[in-house]
């Protein structure tokens, strides 16, 4: 009974997508069968077994196999060969991407398939294949996440890699430092994504260049216990002001660095503006409150008094940073303050919006396409890999024979050569 579901199933196999009913498809592959059975020599029993037992042994069987195969297939399945090709690309990729992903991790086997799994439904869920899925876990795992950091990372990652049309390596690279510095848990990426996708969409700049401001600033900002939302309102500002990416992150560094540890010149324009890092109890204050009592006390101020004060706190580094965040008007900095706090769900939602249209359903049409074509390999891998196992095992001991010959085949040649040599001479 096991070899009659083996034969049906090698049927199907080579025939099946080429007609539209499956008794025509049964009709047509059989018709294949008994071809290759009369030309390659073997019974039905040793074809099932070559495809789907892998119990060839030896180049010659496997080469005889493999040639009338693949003419079957070519002549009376093109459609099924085509997809079964397809899905071992694609299957292919997916495969090495996550041996890639487990190498780096070194995760388990269990901890492999909720990755595998995890990356397999993204992959059929946005606009990014599952392998893509896959390039994304291995840079959280070359940044040193643990599997479960991965599992709660990788959404959001990918919605704010879609949300702003990065890639997801600068956008992972970007979520993994910055959490990091600030000394958050991976299950906040997906919240950090919202705020990053809201601040760009809702001031002069974009993921890219919050990724190179938060770089410089955020370890210090982490430090001072300050929130990445804060953060990213003062980014916002600045780049309202035309300064942005790594000259924005060095300028706020600067002007927090000196606000932190000021000297007696800077603490006195810092007192004449009731500017301080700590409340009466000594708690450090909220950056958000901070910039507030900056912008109360330099309003109170001449421009000239503005760049005097702003230069002998911040320093001439940091200058440009803290006068971008006090100079820009109550309406902007409260519009920018609302959107990033009301900001959840802002990177999924703007990834869906990018996708509305009919680039964005053909872009998920082929994502769903190779996640069937990954679903449709794994029914068939390992027998492809038994092949190819034992045409190598073959190939080596071909390799060997050959070696051990050699020597041999080199001595008849040579006295070949001196007989027809001799043969020759007298003409």
């Amino acid at each position: 009974m096991a070899d009659k579901k083996k034969k049906y199933e090698l049927e199907i196999m080579i025939a099946g997508g080429t007609d539209r009913s499956l008794e025509a498809s049964i009709r047509r592959a059989r018709k294949e069968i008994d071809h290759l059975e009369k030309n390659a020599g073997l019974s039905a029993q040793k074809i099932g077994d070559s495809f789907g037992g892998m119990s060839v042994k030896g180049i010659n069987s496997l080469a005889k196999v493999s040639d009338h195969a693949f003419d079957a297939m070519v002549k009376g399945s093109k459609s099924a060969a085509l997809g079964i090709t397809a899905a071992t690309m694609t299957g292919m990729g997916f495969e090495s991407q996550m041996s890639t992903v487990q190498a780096i991790s070194q995760a388990s086997e269990a901890d492999m398939r909720k990755l595998t799994s995890l990356a397999k439904e993204m992959g059929e869920t946005t606009q990014f294949t599952a392998e893509e899925a896959g390039q994304g876990l291995e840079y959280m795992a070359s940044a040193g996440w643990t599997t479960q950091q991965m599992l709660d990372g990788l959404p959001g990652v990918m919605y704010l890699a879609a949300a702003s049309g990065e890639g997801l390596a600068l956008s992972s690279e970007i979520v993994t430092g910055t959490l990091t510095a600030f000394g958050k848990n991976a299950s906040e990426a997906a919240r950090f994504a919202d705020v990053l996708a809201q601040a760009a969409a809702a001031s002069n700049t974009d993921v890219a260049g919050l990724g190179g401001t938060l770089e410089y600033v955020a370890p210090v900002a982490g430090a001072l216990k300050y929130s990445y939302e804060d953060v990213a309102i003062a980014a916002g500002l600045m780049a309202n002001a035309n300064i942005k990416g790594e000259k924005a992150g060095t300028a706020l560094r600067a002007a927090l660095t000196n606000l932190a540890k000021p000297t007696e010149q800077m603490q006195g324009y810092m007192d004449d503006l009731s500017l301080s890092l700590t409340d009466s109890n000594g708690n450090i204050v909220s950056l958000r409150e901070l910039l507030g009592d900056a912008r109360e006390g330099f309003a109170k101020l001449s421009e000239a008094q503005k760049a005097e004060y702003a230069a002998g706190i911040a320093g001439k580094e940091g200058m440009s940073a803290l006068l971008a965040i006090v100079n820009a008007s109550q309406e902007d900095f409260d519009k920018l303050a609302q959107a990033i706090d009301h900001s959840t769900g802002a990177a999924q939602e703007m990834s869906k919006i990018r996708l509305n249209n009919l680039k964005g359903d053909l872009t998920i049409l082929s994502s769903a396409a190779q996640g069937l074509g990954i679903e449709a390999y794994g029914g068939f891998s390992e027998e492809l890999r038994g092949l190819t196992q034992d045409a190598t095992e073959g190939i080596g001991i071909l390799t060997e024979n050959l070696k051990e010959n050699l020597p041999t085949i080199r001595r008849e040649m040579k006295e070949a050569g001196e007989s027809a040599k001799e043969w020759v001479s007298p003409i």
